[in-house]
């Protein structure tokens, strides 16, 4: 089976971005060469593409805005993971244990 290699062309096409741009992009190693581009790809250039006509970021910016906005992610799902973890603790802790005793009522 062929694999069909995505241009820049054709990525500017599907993203709406300038094919400088998406050359940019590849230069910059923001993208690299994909034999289709995944539906995530697509979303993040197109995210790109805000970035830089909405905020009229430059290209390093838009590099240093996708890094933090990946680090963020992670560490949302570190966070995530942490609190499931932490909950299952506190399930495990509250687990009823029934000891039997005997009340005995002093009288004087």
């Amino acid at each position: 089976m062929l694999i069909r290699r995505m241009n820049p062309e054709m990525l500017a096409a599907q993203t709406g971005l300038p094919v400088e741009v998406i050359q940019d992009l590849i230069d910059l190693g923001l993208i690299g060469s994909f034999p289709e581009p995944t539906e995530t790809d697509l979303i993040e250039l197109r995210r790109v593409r805000r970035l830089i006509d909405i905020l009229g970021l430059s290209h390093e910016a838009v590099d240093v805005v996708l890094q933090m906005r990946r680090r963020l992610v992670a560490l949302q799902r570190e966070a995530a993971q942490l609190r499931a973890e932490l909950a299952e603790r506190h399930r495990a802790e509250r687990s009823t244990v029934w000891i039997e005793a005997e009340w005995i009522e002093e009288r004087e």
